[in-house]
């Protein structure tokens, strides 16, 4: 069996990987560079919270997700700058207060390790944060990499399994042949390649959508520019990754629509909630961002960064007169439904779509390759992923 992989970031390294290991022969096709897109350019905070009871699709993403992090650094070898500290959600309200009750009892009920901590407690942990918050949800499983290392990791171990990985070739056309059989073809500067295959999986974030107009298919997931910011090195004072509760708490209260996606930061021009997650790098930087906004304009909006940083200062006021030494962005793939589609592409044969992962790509996207490889394959996943399949989802 022959499988094309399109897209070299964390799902589809993931997913070569994983075909790889089981004698498949992979090719990968990357119009850039390896984690040249949203796999680079995010904080490297992977959400855990424990598998739990009975874990949904959702626990698993993130969990087996974690899980083949730590495989990477703890049974491969690779530095990927792993760090098993945890996550702390801060809380500044009453109201932040208590929705972050009602999500940790939901949470523990069903055998999650998410602890809810007092003021006291929380600056015990970390006496960075600003002492008259009311406290914070910690996730004491969540981990952290560096999301460059961690992407080229998975590409270095695929190739080890046999993998090929052709990075600056875009996809210029995708064609059916009657052997029932892919054809897949490139350019690379001067040159156009064709690579024949069996099965085609579309790994490429928010330009999946441009993947199936070439064969005539609507894929329901949109770029949401996402953005960031860097201090210049400081001594290390953070020790765990940082999220805030207000957001999470207005996007709970969300009605969606599918014309656009949920959970984000801006309604068209009109900013609905700020929103923040970051960490203190090993070099001492500070890490953070969270606009998110539904464009395809990758020009950094300094009004954004300026709120992130102000909305960094209150709950780390250490941070007040620490200005951001540089800036980047990046675009995220959201589905317009808020789920990850994750399966065979319907009325094709042998397409499949591993994509819509939101702001969770680096957090979810290592299980999502191994799960997407699985279907491939005909191996009947472990979970149920029939609210992520794309049936029903692509009209």
């Amino acid at each position: 069996m022959d499988v094309v992989v399109i897209g070299a970031g964390i799902v589809g390294t993931s997913a070569a990987l994983t075909l790889a290991e089981r004698g498949v022969g992979v090719v990968v096709l990357e119009r850039g560079s390896v984690a040249g897109e949203a796999s680079g350019l995010n904080a490297g905070v992977i959400g855990a919270g424990g598998w739990g009871d009975q874990p949904t699709i959702d626990v698993a993403l993130n969990m087996g997700s974690r899980d083949r992090y730590i495989d990477l650094a703890q049974q491969r070898g690779h530095d990927i700058g792993l760090d098993l500290t945890g996550t702390l959600t801060l809380i500044r309200t009453e109201e932040e207060w208590r929705w972050a009750e009602a999500s940790v009892k939901a949470d523990r009920q069903l055998g999650r390790r998410f602890e809810l901590i007092t003021t006291e407690e929380l600056v015990g942990l970390e006496p960075f944060v600003d002492p008259t918050l009311l406290g914070a949800i910690l996730d004491p499983l969540a981990v952290r990499a560096e999301p460059v290392k961690a992407t080229r990791a998975f590409a270095t171990e695929a190739m080890s399994a046999g993998a090929v990985i052709k990075t600056s070739s875009a996809v210029t056309a995708i064609r059916p042949r009657t052997d029932d059989r892919w054809e897949v073809e490139t350019e690379a500067k001067t040159q156009r390649d064709v690579f024949r295959a069996d099965a085609v999986i579309f790994a490429a974030g928010p330009w999946c959508a441009e993947l199936g107009a070439m064969v005539g298919v609507n894929v329901p997931i949109v770029a949401v520019r996402g953005q960031m910011w860097a201090s210049e090195p400081q001594p290390l004072v953070l020790r765990h990754a940082i999220a805030a509760a207000e957001a999470l708490r207005t996007w709970d209260d969300e009605d969606t629509n599918n014309t656009t996606p949920p959970k984000l930061t801006h309604r068209f021009e009109h900013r609905i909630t700020r929103h923040l997650y970051g960490r203190q790098r090993p070099n001492g930087e500070f890490v953070f961002g969270g606009d998110r906004v539904l464009t395809t304009d990758r020009t950094v909006d300094s009004d954004g960064i300026s709120v992130n940083h102000d909305h960094v200062a209150e709950l780390l006021p250490g941070i007040q007169n620490l200005p951001p030494a540089r800036t980047w962005s990046g675009l995220m793939p959201f589905s317009l439904d808020g789920r990850p589609l994750i399966g065979p592409i319907p009325g094709h044969q042998g397409l499949f779509l591993a994509g819509g992962l939101a702001s969770g790509g680096f957090g979810r996207g290592p299980m999502t390759g191994q799960l997407i490889a699985d279907l491939v394959v005909g191996r009947e996943p472990e979970f149920d992923i029939t609210s992520l399949t794309p049936v029903d989802r692509m009209v």
